[in-house]
């Protein structure tokens, strides 16, 4: 699995987003004779994702699932989020799309009211 290279087919080794619902993905890495527990059931990495392809309806015992292939957009939604707010992809676009520089002065606030001065 790359975000660079594509692939049609699932490999042992790649790197694959289990879609269980719009609210919940998972990235699993795959590996012969592994499997990975979701709430619809158990998946089977070797007959179950391993040569099937990219995008495919995975059946689990209690419904079912689907398998993408990751992109930039998929891997930082399946990600979990803790309690930070920003992550490195936000704060690079934010730092681009403010034209920071060195000098500059960026004025923040958190949750608890707090005001953070930093200059970059």
């Amino acid at each position: 699995m790359s975000f660079v290279e594509y692939s049609d087919f699932i490999q042992d080794g790649d790197v694959a987003i289990v879609y269980l619902n719009h609210d919940s993905m998972m990235p699993v890495k795959v590996q012969h004779g592994a499997q990975t527990q979701t709430r619809y059931g158990a998946i089977r990495h070797s007959t179950d994702l391993i040569g099937q392809r990219y995008g495919s309806k995975v059946t689990c015992s209690k419904g079912w699932v689907y398998v993408l292939h990751p992109t930039p957009e998929l891997w930082t939604v399946s990600l979990p989020h803790r309690t930070q707010i920003l992550y490195t992809t936000d704060i690079a676009t934010v730092t681009m799309m403010l034209e920071l520089k060195p000098g500059s002065i960026v004025c923040e606030s958190g949750e608890g009211g707090f005001i953070f001065v930093s200059m970059y």
